[in-house]
């Protein structure tokens, strides 16, 4: 079940290399992404985020701040997987493409390290 959360200008939503729990839909406000000690992107109402760890369970990529109050829609990692199972074949494409965008990410940011 969804749950609506409220966080205030500079609190955490989620923190690089935590366990996922749940993902999240902003509903109002706004949120900054952080990568490796980099502001990376800016997200917006109807913005998804913490997706990526909800359908993988993989540790938080990324660190998520409020840049002004925000509200958002929660759901729980277990009730997600549970939803997306209920059809196999969307269930497994959305799986891939997450696999997709993980590895080119972590291709992205080695790259960025080594200076390529």
């Amino acid at each position: 079940m969804n749950k609506t959360k409220h966080f205030k200008t500079g609190e955490v939503l989620i923190s690089e290399g935590d366990i996922p729990k749940e993902m999240f839909l902003i509903r109002k406000g706004r949120v900054r992404i952080k990568k490796k000690g980099k502001w990376v992107a800016d997200l917006k109402t109807g913005d998804f985020l913490g997706e990526m760890g909800a359908l993988d369970r993989h540790p938080r990529s990324a660190t998520a701040v409020a840049i002004e109050d925000t509200t958002v829609s929660a759901l729980e990692v277990d009730e997600l997987e549970k939803k997306l199972q209920e059809n196999p074949m969307i269930y497994h494409l959305v799986k891939s493409l997450i696999k997709r965008l993980r590895e080119t990410n972590r291709k992205l940011y080695s790259e960025d390290e080594t200076g390529s």
